[in-house]
């Protein structure tokens, strides 16, 4: 596997978020790079599942929106892979699909997907699940969609235990209506063909990416989030404060039949 350093993710993305930005100011993405905290979380996540993204040579990034994984897939695995992307949205986010070399496609249909069965050898749907109309046919659908022994990757799904979204909740800030328990993600993979090899809690501490204004743009909240990052690994690991984290992820394998 190539190795790409954290500090390269991170730069690249800055600078794709920059460069969108002279195109066309977006509320979306200023929430999602207000500060560096909101970018290490992206890529951080991003490296917990690389070894599995780097072996792929057709990838998917399923509701992608600016496709800033499918950006770290091309930095990983260089001009080899073949990179799609879909979502509801036209496609407006030019700087990062330019630099992905991504196929797009703009989706209509509640959860079909315009691709041929058993395409894609990694599916990564990071903060997608939680929002579409029926989660299981969309996950029945990225099973037609992944070749045997494929893997789909779920990432950033809301924490049904996080202390924040409880926090956005009461405060009455954007919140996740559908949030799921680890326990519960990793059932409903295996009951929809993915065995999960790879499960886990992510961001513990916030990043401030809400797409309010208020304490979210403060330049004193932004460097603080900042400044405590590097807690994050050490809090994802530690029971059971993960417990409470924001996030979940899970690694499945797309398997035709399980067996004790």
């Amino acid at each position: 596997m190539t190795k790409i350093s954290t500090s390269k993710y991170q730069a690249e993305l800055a600078r794709l978020y920059s460069l969108q930005d002279q195109i066309c100011h977006d509320p979306y993405l200023h929430a999602h790079s207000r500060n560096t905290a909101v970018i290490r979380r992206q890529v951080s996540i991003f490296e917990r599942c690389q070894d599995v993204i780097a072996r792929s040579r057709t990838f998917l990034d399923w509701g992608c929106r600016h496709a800033a994984d499918a950006c770290m897939v091309r930095l990983l695995c260089g001009p080899e892979v073949r990179l799609y992307g879909c979502d509801v949205d036209p496609p407006k986010y030019q700087a990062f699909y330019d630099f992905a070399g991504l196929e797009y496609a703009q989706l209509s249909h509640p959860f079909q997907l315009p691709y041929e069965d058993n395409f894609f050898d990694v599916v990564i749907g990071s903060g997608v699940l939680e929002h579409v109309p029926l989660d299981f046919e969309s996950l029945k659908e990225l099973y037609r969609i992944v070749k045997p022994e494929g893997h789909l990757i779920v990432t950033m799904l809301p924490n049904r235990h996080s202390y924040t979204e409880w926090l956005n909740r009461t405060l009455k800030n954007p919140h996740h209506l559908r949030m799921y328990s680890l326990g519960e993600a990793r059932h409903m993979l295996i009951h929809h063909g993915f065995l999960p090899v790879r499960y886990g809690y992510h961001q513990v501490l916030p990043t401030l990416s809400s797409l309010n204004g208020g304490i979210f743009d403060h330049p004193l909240a932004n460097k603080f989030a900042e400044s405590v990052f590097d807690l994050n690994g050490i809090l994802e690991r530690t029971w059971p404060i993960n417990k409470f984290s924001t996030n979940i992820f899970v690694i499945g394998k797309k398997v035709e039949a399980f067996h004790g």
